[in-house]
């Protein structure tokens, strides 16, 4: 196959790892190994007595069972259980899609979900958000426009990356009354579905309200657990299901035993895992809310009501990887310019993290020494 760099992911091969201070991390406050098994009695003794053979290719069934509960009516067996995020975007996108199928994309978004479908020769069409009063919206009748008698699948991420913009109920309901009556697959990437600030912000996982509804799950956003490289795909469509699977034999096969053990810990106590985080989010996101009042005529931000990142528009004139080159140079802190999404003019900034007050602190100092005349 022939596809593009991945322009996210080389940025952050680039810089994640040797940047001091990460003002856009995606993820929550990770764990250790100790603090995970630290969530159960006996899980350490289960851990160390835990059989290294090879694992199911749908995934360890009680892993499936536990990830079950994140929803109303998916069961075990309409899960699959992969390697992160990453490879059931790749997998359901060549498992679904065929040359000359047309496909619309939530745009900004994630790039694999535009350049897998292209590599594959689809027409890619973007439903690009509105950034009107200082809000983003993705307006439903730009969708409708979008629609043909050849869209194949409409590809969601709510809350969104990276703007922050989450569906209403009403909002989710419209869309898919749009795809039912054109009989298209949604495919909604739901990384950080349960991170929503306040519980009437929570809206169903579309694979348990639509019938051709694909959710994506993973441990490393919401629950902060990347480093287990455990995602899924969960919807009601077995023939989805089966030539997922099937393609999954052809790459990582089946899943590492001691992160899908870890995983099902980190889900069964996944209560005090997000009560942590939220309560992490809420402490950074009130700095933050501070933080671009006062600098309003710099920066303008649409305060986020789920999830742990936000997309910041600069209001002065300077290129966003221009100036983002220029924090990680004079302060070591990595921001995430607009255009590594091809959506110029911002910057993504992540409030996940314990550090985060610390990091925002240093990029004051950048502001102050560098943009305040």
């Amino acid at each position: 196959m022939t596809i593009k760099p991945f322009k996210l992911e080389r940025f952050y091969t680039i810089h994640e790892f040797t940047a001091e201070y990460l003002l856009c991390s995606s993820d929550c406050e990770s764990m250790s190994v100790r603090d995970v098994l630290s969530l159960e009695n006996g899980a350490l003794e289960k851990f160390q007595d835990l059989w290294l053979g090879y694992t199911e290719t749908k995934g360890n069934p009680f892993l499936r069972e536990d990830i079950s509960s994140l929803y109303n009516t998916i069961t075990p067996n309409d899960l699959l259980v992969c390697a992160g995020a990453q490879e059931p975007i790749f997998l359901f996108s060549q498992a679904i899609l065929k040359p000359e199928d047309e496909v619309i994309v939530q745009f900004p978004c994630y790039q694999s979900v535009q350049s897998i479908p292209e590599s594959i020769g689809c027409k890619v069409l973007d439903w690009t958000v509105r950034y009107e009063n200082k809000k983003f919206v993705f307006n439903i009748n730009d969708l409708k426009k979008l629609v043909s008698n050849k869209t194949k699948v409409i590809y969601l991420n709510t809350p969104h990356n990276p703007t922050g913009f989450h569906f209403s109920k009403r909002e989710q309901l419209e869309i898919i009354e749009i795809a039912r009556k054109n009989n298209i697959i949604i495919f909604c990437d739901e990384v950080y579905r349960e991170l929503e600030h306040k519980p009437e912000y929570t809206i169903p996982a579309f694979a348990d309200i639509y019938e051709n509804g694909v959710s994506l799950g993973v441990m490393s956003k919401a629950y902060g657990l990347p480093g287990l490289r455990i995602g899924w795909i969960a919807t009601k469509s077995q023939k989805i299901i089966e030539n997922i699977e099937i393609l999954k034999e052809y790459t990582t096969i089946c899943n590492s035993g001691p992160s899908e053990f870890l995983a099902g810990i980190g889900l069964r106590n996944r209560k005090s895992i997000l009560e942590r985080n939220l309560k992490i989010v809420e402490k950074n996101i009130a700095l933050l809310d501070h933080f671009f009042i006062k600098y309003s005529d710099l920066f303008s931000w649409d305060k986020p009501n789920s999830g742990p990142i936000g997309f910041v528009k600069i209001n002065f004139d300077e290129d966003d990887m221009a100036f983002s080159e220029r924090v990680i140079k004079k302060k070591n802190i990595l921001l995430l310019p607009g255009e590594i999404y091809d959506y110029k003019g911002f910057f993504r900034i992540g409030f996940g993290r314990k550090n985060m007050p610390e990091a925002l602190e240093k990029f004051e100092e950048f502001i102050t020494e560098n943009l305040i005349k």
